[in-house]
């Protein structure tokens, strides 16, 4: 009788990890579609950024914490570390706003490599938390010259 219970304790477990595996299968990751610099302040070490997310699922995904980096031109220039009690709607884009702290020295170095190279790489790599685990969230792309001249006029002390 304990032998037939253990093999039947067994099973269930099997089944419950099964059907949990099944479950994040069928969960997609939400997508960035737009990050947009806000504001920057040089002066706080500063800047937030208004991301656009997609959930792509048919329910409403609840977003606990943001983590994650961003580089620019291979330097590590923000870490991001956020909680939240917002939900992302289902099949909806969202504005999502993230104040992020500057690492100083790494931006000046990035922003060297900007000059020389005329170019600015961005990446980002993180996940959001949310109540089934971790949602991986990578992002790359490449700076406008618009977009770099515009960060440079609100960096810069005025004439």
């Amino acid at each position: 009788m304990k032998k037939l219970l253990a093999i039947l304790l067994v099973s269930v477990s099997f089944i419950a990890y099964s059907y949990a595996d099944i479950l994040n299968d069928s969960i997609l990751t939400p997508e960035i579609r737009n990050i947009t610099l806000n504001s920057f302040s040089a002066e706080d070490n500063r800047a937030v950024f208004d991301v656009e997310v997609y959930n792509p699922n048919a329910f409403k995904l609840p977003v606990r914490k943001l983590h994650g980096r961003i580089h620019l031109n291979q330097y590590n220039v923000a870490d991001i570390e956020a909680t939240s009690n917002n939900s992302l709607a289902a099949q909806a884009t969202q504005m999502i706003t993230v104040p992020v702290e500057i690492d100083p020295d790494a931006l000046m170095n990035a922003a060297t490599g900007v000059m020389i190279q005329g170019q600015a790489k961005y990446s980002f790599k993180g996940y959001m938390m949310t109540p089934i685990g971790e949602m991986p969230i990578t992002e790359e792309g490449e700076l406008t010259t618009e977009q770099i001249l515009a960060l440079l006029s609100t960096t810069l002390p005025g004439q």
